[in-house]
């Protein structure tokens, strides 16, 4: 990886000439973990909450964390200074490092770890337009995979998922699990509201613990508005009167439709008070 004049980090080093091992495991097995942080006035927001998720993917899978927020907390404000960014988004990835022929990562390592912190323009003019359109994903989700719920750079049925959208159109895919249940989408998780309560599929789902999911269900009862997590089936969609996406990038964002089930004239009132209530946590 190589930049003009773009900084990044690599295993602590200030760096504009960075490179991968192609011995390096998260290159030949996709054996590592990362953490995409949105930056406000060039700060990270809610770093903790990042780190401690990234934290618990290292401990299920065995990986020794080589960062800590103090020292990320600093890579992050040196590279928002010097590649001059304010509204942007840090990505940190972090690998189990060198390893030897096969599968098995005894006497691998030690683990490394990259930061790249790089401009973002947020997805406004799709908001204003109604938000995103949704077609169902062609792969279903695994509840019993030791992967699920951990934010994995083994990513490509995600990016089988997301082609499969983009390519006829789509924003995003919604994932079902193979029980026929709602999990989430590729990059983001899904509320709906229906009756004046607010859904979401819950962790049983196959879905990841989306930071700023957990943000919009505290949102959600500090208004009183009545939560349910639990296992749905995509009818209870279909009977949805507003729809709503959420990850650290999107922030909160409207669903317009999803492909053979349902129309949304969004953002309805749900959807902009929690966008609303969010950004005054910024």
């Amino acid at each position: 990886m190589k930049g003009e004049s773009e900084k990044v980090v690599v295993n602590g080093l200030i760096t504009d000439e960075a490179y991968v091992s192609i011995d390096n495991r998260g290159f030949t097995l996709g054996d590592g973990l990362f953490e995409t942080m949105s930056l406000y006035g060039g700060a990270p927001f809610m770093l903790a909450e990042h780190l401690d998720r990234l934290a618990k993917g290292a401990q299920a899978i065995g990986l020794h964390l080589p960062v800590d927020q103090k020292k990320l907390s600093f890579a992050i404000a040196e590279l928002a200074s010097s590649n001059k960014v304010t509204r942007g988004v840090a990505r940190l990835t972090v690998t189990r490092g060198f390893g030897k022929r096969g599968y098995a990562s005894v006497g691998s390592g030690p683990a490394s770890w990259f930061l790249t912190v790089r401009k973002y323009e947020p997805p406004d003019a799709k908001r204003n337009e109604g938000g995103y359109r949704l077609v169902i994903a062609p792969i279903k989700a695994d509840p019993s995979s030791v992967l699920r719920g951990i934010k994995s750079i083994s990513a490509l049925e995600k990016a089988i998922a997301m082609d499969f959208a983009v390519k006829q159109g789509f924003d995003e895919a919604l994932s079902l699990t193979q029980q026929g249940h709602a999990s989430s989408c590729q990059a983001s998780n899904i509320f709906w509201v229906k009756d004046g309560r607010l859904y979401t599929p819950s962790l049983d789902c196959a879905i990841l613990p989306g930071i700023t999911r957990k943000a919009i269900i505290d949102l959600a009862g500090k208004t009183g508005m009545e939560l349910a997590e639990g296992k749905y089936e995509p009818a209870q969609l279909e009977k949805a009167g507003e729809v709503f996406l959420t990850n650290s990038l999107i922030e909160v964002m409207p669903v317009a439709s999803i492909e053979g089930l349902a129309e949304y004239p969004g953002p309805g009132q749900v959807t902009q008070k929690l966008l609303a209530d969010y950004r005054r946590r910024i």
